[in-house]
């Protein structure tokens, strides 16, 4: 591990920091504003979460659009695009009129598409392209920016905002993306040009080796789009982005009713964070060793348990838990599931399969903002909420067992 972190230190470095900058848009982050920004704009529960709900609606459907074109376009100008536009959204954060709500929504579409959509994109789309037998440990320390995100952000960013107000919060956003992250991207695609001809190299060495055999097919969006396994992993894919979306949105309501700070609560995101990490790195070494397909069914289970904790109990300890046991199935799943499109699906058109199961994601965390806010403003428990996700979870385990199945035949009969 140290040998292949050393001997590609660049390209690595570049898949964490692009990570990392994905947390502007991630929902554990603007969800920090919650409260500020609906003082400010007179909004109630269901109002924020549906502007926000919306706004990644819209999202998840540009992006099947817009993470295409990393299959098409050079690296860095794809890269330097998808930064510039996180860029004028975050100075739009700083200048939204207050008598002008409805503003939040072309903002939030500009965080959400760019920031939790394209930036994350970027960095597991260029892991998995350009590393083969490397790809899960290449991912897995890639997404490390996003934990590393996750672990020092929230009490950075509360922190901050007992000091200053939000909108001065994000005009250090901007700073840091304009300043720092464009020169810096800048720096480490240096030499991508000779990478990226290497890997175009290699396909084309793989498939005339390969003839038809679909262990090295490189299949089209629209090929995939008729394959039944596909469909059956879309529900084990919105489970974690419809689920954690919707509580850490909604972190503020659901916290204050189990009678926890919200210093508590976001102390433990460096748990969170911790816990992402160490299994991330685990997973990473797992996809290398036994496959992405052998391990699909692992991180939904994990993730239920975390949900059993937050459900059941108000003890101070079940935050620790459950954030602990999230954070081992959002590493351990995001490895696994970002490595089993080109593992099944080839590297060719890596970028439009993945935007498209992406988009899936995307869409699934547009809808839980405005349907748990709407839960909540109705009086619905947030212990009733996590239940009724946990019988999600059932359901969704049991289509991943069907794709997988599917997978490991086609494996066999290659």
């Amino acid at each position: 591990m140290i040998h292949f972190i050393l001997a590609n230190a660049r390209f690595l470095a570049f898949g964490f920091v692009v990570a990392f900058a994905s947390s502007f848009g991630q929902t554990f982050y603007v969800s920090l504003f919650n409260q500020e920004i609906r003082t400010e704009l007179n909004l109630s529960h269901g109002d924020f979460g549906a502007f926000y709900s919306a706004a990644t609606l819209i999202s998840g459907f540009a992006v099947i659009w817009f993470g295409k074109q990393i299959d098409h376009m050079d690296l860095r100008l794809y890269s330097y695009l998808v930064i510039l536009g996180l860029f004028v959204s975050a100075l739009g954060m700083v200048f939204i009129p207050s008598g002008l709500p409805f503003l939040i929504l072309p903002l939030f579409f500009l965080v959400r598409l760019c920031g939790q959509g394209l930036m994350s994109h970027i960095s597991v789309t260029a892991m998995a392209r350009y590393f083969h037998d490397n790809r899960g440990r290449a991912i897995s320390i890639a997404s490390l920016g996003l934990s590393f995100g996750e672990a020092s952000l929230p009490l950075l960013t509360i922190w901050l905002l007992s000091l200053l107000n939000w909108r001065e919060v994000w005009i250090l956003n901007a700073g840091f993306l304009g300043l720092v992250l464009m020169p810096l991207v800048f720096m480490l695609l240096r030499g991508h040009s000779e990478r990226d001809a290497r890997m175009n190299e290699q396909i084309k060495s793989q498939a005339l080796a390969a003839g038809g055999d679909n262990l090295h097919r490189q299949w089209t969006r629209r090929e995939v789009l008729r394959d039944p396994a596909f469909y059956l992993m879309l529900p084990g894919l919105s489970t974690l982005a419809f689920i954690v979306t919707g509580i850490f949105f909604h972190q503020i309501h659901i916290v204050t009713g189990k009678g926890w700070s919200m210093a508590w609560f976001a102390g433990n995101f460096t748990i969170y964070a911790a816990m992402i990490t160490i299994s991330a790195v685990m997973a990473g070494s797992f996809v290398d060793r036994f496959g992405a397909v052998r391990l699909l069914l692992v991180h939904i289970p994990i993730f239920l348990i975390g949900l059993l904790f937050l459900g059941l109990s108000d003890h101070l300890y079940a935050a620790t838990l459950f954030m602990s046991f999230i954070g081992i199935s959002v590493g351990f799943g995001s490895t696994v599931t970002s490595a089993i499109w080109a593992e099944v699906y080839g590297t060719k058109h890596i970028g439009a399969i993945r935007a498209m199961a992406m988009s899936v994601s995307v869409l699934a965390s547009a809808l839980s903002p405005a349907l748990f806010g709407w839960l909540f403003d109705q009086n619905v428990s947030s212990e009733a909420v996590v239940m009724g996700c946990v019988v999600w979870c059932v359901l969704a385990t049991l289509c991943l067992l069907g794709a997988q199945r599917q997978f490991l035949n086609r494996k066999a009969g290659a």
